[in-house]
C-alpha cells in the first residue's frame, strides 16, 4: 500500500464494534418507547470469556536466574547410529539438557525442551474433577510429555496471589514451586499442562531440568500411557484453606488432598 492510500479507504469497523453498536441502538429504541424485537446476535451469545492466555514459554515477572552448572557430556555418535545421548549420558542423568559445550552434535536426544516433538493432547471434561488432559496418542514410559509453563513469580508475589484467591473463594490453584523465590503460576497465562489433574497413583511426574542455565519444569511419563487415558501427576499438595476431597479414584487414594507435604513442587 502506497503513501496516502489509506485516506482513500472507507473506515472499517470490527465485527465486535458493530455487534455492540447494534445492541445499544436497540436498547435506545426500547428506552424511547418504540417497540422492537430484541435478540442478542448469535455470535454474541456463543462468546465465552477466556480462562487463561495461552503462551509458549515462561514469562518472568521476577528476575530471571541463569546459572552455569558446568555440566557437559562427552557422548559422540557411534558408527551406524542416527542418535546419541541415551540413558548413560551424564547430562541426562543429572537432569540437564545438553548444551553447546557437549560433543553430541545435531543427533542429540537429550534436549526435551528444544527438539522433542510435542505429544498430542486433548482437554476434556471429567466426571468429578472439572477439566482434564488426556493423551491423544500412545505415550511411552520416560517420554517428555509437555512443559509446565506460566508466569514466574517470587515468594512474596505468590503469597499475595494466594491470599487474593482465598478471599475470592477460588478452589483451583495452578502454582508450581520450583526453587526458593521461584514459583510458576499458570492461573492467568500458561498452556494445556495446567489442566492435568492430581492422582494418588499418577502416570506422569514433574521434573526440574537445567536448560542453558535456566531451570524449567517438564512433565514426563512414568509408565506407558494409552491413547485416551487421562494424564495425572501427584500434586504433593499443602493445605491452604478448607479441606479438599480427592476424587482420583486410585486404589491407594488418600481421600484428602491436605495429607500431602508440598504444593505442586517439581522434583
Amino acid at each position: 500500500m502506497g503513501v496516502g492510500e489509506t485516506d482513500m479507504l472507507p473506515k472499517q469497523e470490527s465485527p465486535e464494534s458493530n455487534i455492540v453498536k447494534c445492541i445499544f441502538d436497540k436498547i435506545l429504541e426500547v428506552e424511547l418507547g418504540k417497540p422492537v424485537d430484541f435478540e442478542l446476535p448469535d455470535s454474541f451469545r456463543r462468546w465465552k470469556p477466556t480462562d487463561y492466555i495461552a503462551i509458549k514459554r515462561n514469562i518472568y515477572l521476577t528476575k530471571r536466574r541463569i546459572e552455569d552448572d558446568g555440566i557437559f557430556c562427552s557422548c559422540s555418535p557411534s558408527l551406524g547410529s542416527s542418535s546419541v545421548c541415551s540413558g548413560d549420558c551424564h547430562c541426562e542423568m543429572l537432569f540437564s539438557t545438553c548444551s553447546s559445550s557437549c560433543r553430541c552434535g545435531d543427533f542429540c536426544r537429550n534436549k526435551p525442551f528444544q527438539r522433542r516433538a510435542l505429544k498430542k493432547l486433548k482437554v476434556v471434561k471429567t466426571e468429578k474433577c472439572g477439566l482434564g488432559l488426556v493423551a491423544d496418542e500412545d505415550i511411552r514410559q520416560g517420554d517428555f510429555v509437555v512443559e509446565y509453563i506460566g508466569e514466574v513469580i517470587d515468594d512474596k508475589s505468590c503469597e499475595e496471589r494466594l491470599w487474593k484467591m482465598k478471599h475470592r473463594g477460588d478452589t483451583n490453584f495452578y502454582l508450581c514451586e520450583v526453587n526458593h523465590d521461584m514459583v510458576i503460576d499458570a492461573t492467568f497465562k500458561g498452556n494445556r499442562s495446567r489442566f492435568i489433574n492430581h492422582c494418588c497413583e499418577p502416570n506422569t511426574e514433574m521434573q526440574k531440568w537445567r536448560n542453558d542455565g535456566e531451570t524449567r519444569v517438564g512433565i514426563f511419563a512414568i509408565r506407558n500411557i494409552r491413547k485416551g487415558e487421562e494424564l495425572t501427576y501427584d500434586y504433593q499438595f499443602v493445605q491452604f484453606g478448607a479441606d479438599q476431597d480427592c476424587h482420583c479414584g486410585a486404589s491407594g487414594c488418600k481421600k484428602k488432598l491436605d495429607e500431602y507435604l508440598f504444593e505442586g513442587s517439581a522434583k
